[in-house]
């Protein structure tokens, strides 16, 4: 395990762009999720309960289709598992709040001229009623929902590519252990949510976490006067 230094524990003063996963980053949905994901996988597979959760929560941050192929590689039952979890999700989610410090985080990143972006996993229609319905579409600089060839990698390359940004002027922040690995393999820098994972989950990925957004503009502000101090004495 890697063991992280005072500094490792500051944010670059690079940074102009943050990207944000949706589903238990932004959206209060990953109990929701869990609990229809374990229904459904118990039901279709002889697995258990407290089985299908840890399975689940352990492939998150992939589109449920992609997980199920994970979990159970060739299974016929995954094509309609999977559009069954599809169809409930698109029912349900819209009842399922943005956390209570989205807003403030947004406008954070906003007065500071830090551009931000939602990726996710959940399809692209229900990314963009979401935001639309808790009125944060107008505060972020773009919304990127799955499709078949735009899934989250896709989605950092076009962030990068479009908005003209060095991955080291980007920070990905994500509740799961997959957005670390996208995050790594496009070179991003990233922060973990310790909501579904313990902060020594990350810890064993070599990576920071916050327990909430909140506690993440208390970094940037941390590791802000730090690299101004550090200017100073220069």
């Amino acid at each position: 395990m890697e063991l992280l230094s005072e500094k490792d524990s500051l944010i670059s003063s690079k940074v102009k762009a943050v990207i944000f996963d949706f589903d238990g980053t932004i959206a209060d949905t990953m109990p929701f999720l869990t609990e229809l994901a374990v229904i459904l996988i118990t039901e279709k597979y002889n697995v258990s309960k407290e089985e299908a959760e840890r399975r689940y929560l352990d492939t998150t941050g992939i589109d449920f289709a992609t997980q199920l192929e994970l979990l159970f590689p060739n299974h016929p039952n995954n094509h309609e598992v999977a559009a069954t979890f599809e169809s409930r999700k698109l029912e349900s989610i819209f009842a399922h709040p943005i956390f209570s410090d989205v807003i403030p985080t947004l406008n954070y990143f906003k007065n500071k001229a830090i551009k931000t972006f939602i990726c996710s996993s959940t399809k692209q229609e229900i990314i963009t009623k979401y935001a639309r319905l808790n009125k944060i579409d107008d505060m972020v600089d773009g919304l990127f929902g799955c499709k078949s060839d735009f899934r989250k990698g896709e989605q950092i390359d076009f962030v990068l590519q479009h908005y003209k940004l060095q991955p080291d002027e980007v920070m990905f922040i994500g509740d799961s252990l997959k957005d670390y690995d996208f995050a790594k393999e496009k070179k991003v820098d990233f922060i973990g949510l310790s909501r579904i994972f313990e902060k020594i989950e990350f810890q064993k990925k070599g990576a920071l976490s916050v327990p909430c957004l909140t506690d993440l503009v208390k970094l940037f502000d941390k590791s802000e006067k730090y690299f101004y101090s550090v200017e100073m004495i220069k």
